[in-house]
């Protein structure tokens, strides 16, 4: 199973560009970069710095939304970011926090996402893209900046039933939380329906320090709705420790049996998110002592 880390973390862009240079040596197979509006930075910003700062990981981007960035400027910063790191880009979109959109303007309406991965893949192939859909409608757009890889992999972040079906239909992977072996098990199947063989399944882990900041995370994702209803039950169901099971680790036997749980599950990457850059020395270490 692959192991990345995203940058789910407080701290600036040049404390960033330094943990970047280290990156290749840590041995983490990828890094992902947030497009979060709590950032203290800007996604393409920090994803060029690490494909101008690394040459072996993968670069995820995302997850982020059609809404926030037309999909014509997502593909020719997507194409131009596969050339500069040699092809190791990768795409997670999603419809992004429904209060942010309407902050913004944006009615965030669920058939952008779908249209925007269509026109992005087209884009990025280098076709000329025309499409009328419900909520972008282009017509004869190109780019004359082509992605390095032939097919740059695209996933979509699910949060419900819908999302995975829709991910299962269009996308090259979906994009999950936790390690509950009921969402897990409900996402295997959807992989299976989509017919892909390559069809990559991640879900996304915290190392997540100190503990009030930890029961902090842990806390709000339990609250999430439609997160809960794919693990099986109600919100306010499940005990800060059953959560904390299926969303943290603390030390390496946790990783290890979390790492041992997922892998039984099927997924295919496990991407570790964190707050203090003091920590990603220490997440590097316990993943190399598993």
């Amino acid at each position: 199973m692959r192991i990345g880390v995203e940058l789910a973390v407080k701290a600036t862009v040049n404390e960033l560009a330094e943990s970047l240079k280290a990156y290749d040596a840590y041995g983490f197979d990828r890094v992902w970069v947030p497009d979060s509006q709590i950032s203290e930075w800007e996604m393409w910003t920090v994803a060029t710095l690490a494909a101008a700062l690394t040459k072996r990981v993968r670069i995820g981007l995302g997850v982020t939304s059609p809404y926030q960035r037309s999909p014509a400027v997502m593909a020719h910063a997507a194409a131009t970011l596969d050339q500069l790191s040699g092809g190791r880009i990768d795409i997670t979109l999603g419809r992004g926090s429904r209060d942010y959109l309407k902050s913004i303007g944006e009615d965030g309406d669920d058939a952008g996402v779908q249209e925007a991965l269509s026109i992005l893949r087209g884009l990025l192939a280098g076709e000329t893209v025309s499409r009328k859909g419900t909520v972008f409608n282009f017509e004869g757009v190109s780019l004359r900046t082509k992605s390095t890889q032939e097919v740059v992999p695209i996933f979509i972040a699910a949060m419900s039933d819908r999302w995975l079906e829709v991910a299962s239909k269009c996308a090259d992977g979906v994009h999950v939380y936790t390690s509950n072996p009921t969402l897990l098990s409900r996402v295997k199947k959807w992989a299976a329906s989509s017919g892909k063989g390559n069809f990559t399944i991640v879900t996304t882990l915290g190392y997540v320090e100190p503990m009030e900041v930890r029961r902090w995370w842990v806390t709000n994702f339990g609250r999430n709705y439609n997160l809960q209803q794919l693990c099986g039950r109600q919100v306010g169901a499940a005990s800060y420790e059953e959560l904390a099971d299926e969303l943290v680790f603390t030390d390496r036997f946790s990783l290890l049996n979390q790492v041992d749980r997922l892998e039984h599950l099927g997924v295919d990457e496990l991407m570790i998110a964190y707050r203090r850059p003091e920590d990603l020395p220490v997440i590097a270490e316990l993943v190399r002592s598993i």
